[in-house]
């Protein structure tokens, strides 16, 4: 039998038996929405709901179950924690005009819904109308030795793949075949900076062990305001940040870090970029020195991305912040 129809009966099966099982998984989830410089806010008579599936989409304003409220006195940063339901998140975030309820106000109007993968307790952070964006990304792996179709799949992983979780263990960041060795997979991204890679998973058993190459660099790539089309070749690394695959040549210490990030030997670096695991940018730093001293003392706890920017392109790492 092929791997393929096993799959599919083992799906079936799991679908029959284990939804009651999944729809009871439910995690503590923080939304952030950042209101600051949305023209058309007045928080003297709008309020910000958000409304998804997890809400049964049920109207904003109808339940203030999904009211978020100022995180502090005459802040603009919003929030709200709910148990909601592993899986597929879809939401969006809506003003409410003096107490009207309505679809009128939402960030924009139609699709796309924000959309997450939901795993574990979680904090969202997002920025008031940051409408994500489809970007495809196809990996061609003619070529590819070691590679069996029969035994292996493709995932995607990095900071666009829920934060650098392990490949194999998100199933919605699984590869789909176009033909026989393109493999294609379409997501829902930010503007901003992300690093990722091609990962091989044999047997469904998630690992980091089967990278397109070990360690760094990472692939790299910029999402703008527009769809995007990205054609990558297995194991070749011009597809991605680098003429070649260096390795990050700076000094970053500690990792995992609690307070200091520490970064030396940068004499010859023009900018130095920190993206939390959505793709967000959490500092910025102007570099003049051989040392760079960034404050993380008060940023969540989870993986970081750093980005190296020199004449020659840009180096990424990661590190973890307790």
């Amino acid at each position: 039998m092929k791997k393929t129809t096993l799959k599919f009966l083992a799906i079936a099966m799991f679908l029959f038996m284990g939804t009651y099982v999944m729809a009871q998984t439910q995690f503590s989830t923080t939304f952030n929405v950042n209101m600051t410089g949305v023209e058309i806010f007045n928080p003297e008579t709008d309020d910000v709901y958000m409304s998804g599936n997890f809400a049964g989409w049920t109207q904003p304003g109808l339940d203030e179950a999904y009211k978020m409220t100022p995180d502090g006195v005459g802040s603009l940063m919003y929030t709200i924690t709910l148990a909601v339901d592993s899986g597929e998140v879809q939401y969006k975030y809506f003003r409410v005009i003096d107490g009207a309820a309505s679809w009128d106000n939402g960030e924009w109007t139609g699709d796309p819904n924000r959309k997450v993968y939901l795993t574990g307790e979680t904090i969202y952070d997002n920025i008031w109308g940051t409408k994500p964006q489809d970007v495809t990304f196809n990996v061609d792996m003619t070529g590819a030795d070691p590679f069996d179709p029969a035994t292996d799949d493709i995932y995607i992983g990095g900071s666009l793949a829920n934060g650098w979780a392990t490949p194999g263990s998100v199933s919605p960041y699984m590869m789909t075949t176009l033909d026989d060795v393109i493999y294609s997979i379409t997501l829902l991204l930010y503007p901003g900076d992300y690093a990722f890679k091609y990962f091989r998973i044999i047997d469904d058993v998630a690992s980091w062990d089967n990278g397109e190459w070990a360690g760094d660099p990472n692939r790299e790539v910029t999402v703008d305001t527009i769809a995007m089309v990205i054609d990558d070749v297995w194991g070749d690394i011009e597809a991605g940040i680098f003429g070649e695959p260096n390795q990050f040549t700076y000094s970053m210490y500690p990792n995992p870090v609690l307070t200091v990030l520490n970064i030396d030997n940068t004499s010859d670096v023009s900018q130095i970029n920190v993206f939390d695991a959505t793709g967000r940018i959490v500092r910025t730093v102007e570099v003049a020195t051989s040392q760079v001293t960034i404050d993380v003392a008060d940023l969540q706890a989870g993986v970081y991305i750093v980005n190296v920017h020199n004449e020659k392109g840009t180096q990424s790492s990661k590190f973890v912040k307790n």
